[in-house]
């Protein structure tokens, strides 16, 4: 069974309670209509994929959600940008899915204590963290060959003196999206101080979703001079608060317009 934190499994529950038979698993039932490819790492061999036969697999052709798949703000070294930069992880959720289940070396362990007092003599991130700093010159060399990290320019969303995140959940034709808003640079919904839910998604996400095949997942993105600029996309997206809310209703009541 899926942990109860995934939205895929607060929809499941909807779906239960509906008289919809749900099963969680590496292969297909028999007589099942419809699947999702449901994998929490940045990458899935095509390999493990299952056949779908004459059943749909919602985000089949979503196996690599690297940040340098997505991101429209990558920059190398010697490239012309004056502004504020960020380090990130190439990998979904800073790496996290990739270690779980994994021991760490004590060596690893200690580089990673390291980096909550100073990342840049422990050359690693601090844990849970993405480091901004004030101008491209100022980014660490081991940073550069690091394969596992890259460096964007940092284009926040400002509100008066708040920094804002927008969100954009989606399964098939339902969906919704939010804005949250926050006084820290990183906007998590452990250090938000208030939200709205908007009306939809920018045009512009609406063509990166098609273009890489999602059926199911999260982007998230700010909107600064007007343009829509994706951060993060998720297809194995976590649900906080109220499970029971009338938004994540009107996503499960979506399977409808699936199931053939």
């Amino acid at each position: 069974m899926l942990e109860a934190r995934y939205l895929v499994s607060q929809l499941a529950g909807y779906w239960r309670r509906s008289g919809i038979r749900v099963t969680a698993g590496p292969a297909w039932e028999a007589g099942a209509e419809l699947g999702i490819l449901h994998v929490d790492r940045t990458r899935v061999r095509a390999d493990e994929v299952p056949a779908a036969g004459a059943a749909r697999l919602l985000n089949a052709r979503v196996l690599d959600i690297s940040k340098r798949v997505f991101s429209s703000q990558l920059l190398s070294p010697g490239d012309d940008w004056d502004g504020p930069v960020i380090v990130k992880s190439n990998l979904n959720h800073f790496g996290i899915p990739e270690e779980h289940g994994r021991s760490r070396a004590l060596l690893a362990r200690a580089r990673l204590g390291l980096a909550r007092v100073s990342w840049r003599v422990a050359r690693t991130l601090p844990p849970g963290r993405y480091p901004v700093l004030r101008r491209l010159s100022a980014v660490p060399d081991w940073v550069w060959s690091a394969p596992d990290l890259l460096v964007e320019r940092f284009v926040p969303e400002r509100d008066g003196g708040r920094y804002c995140l927008r969100g954009w959940i989606f399964f098939g034709t339902r969906s919704y999206s939010y804005r949250l808003f926050s006084t820290h640079p990183l906007v998590k919904t452990g250090s938000m101080i208030g939200y709205e839910y908007l009306d939809g998604p920018a045009p512009e996400l609406e063509a990166i979703r098609a273009a890489h095949g999602f059926d199911f997942g999260k982007f998230d993105y700010v909107q600064v001079d007007g343009r829509a600029i994706l951060l993060d996309a998720n297809k194995t997206p976590t649900v906080s608060g109220d499970g029971e809310s009338p938004r994540l209703r009107h996503l499960a009541e979506g399977v409808g317009e699936l199931i053939r």
